[in-house]
């Protein structure tokens, strides 16, 4: 187990990455639809997502606001 837990890295729900990017769960729901922020799909509407994917997502953010 510790293995995937090592691959992995810590998951965030929806609900904690819109928090943490202050912005309304829609938005957060509507951008994990759209594949804008990578995720992992379980259950219904239950989103993961993987640490190292919402770096990414606001590293291409941050990009994209420079140019």
């Amino acid at each position: 187990m510790e293995d995937i837990k090592t691959y992995l890295g810590h998951l965030y729900s929806a609900d904690e990455v819109a928090k943490m990017l202050n912005i309304e769960r829609v938005t957060c729901y509507k951008w994990l639809g759209e594949g804008k922020i990578r995720a992992m799909k379980l259950v219904g509407s239950l989103w993961r997502i993987r640490e190292a994917d919402l770096r990414e997502f606001i590293e291409h953010s941050i990009n994209e606001g420079r140019r």
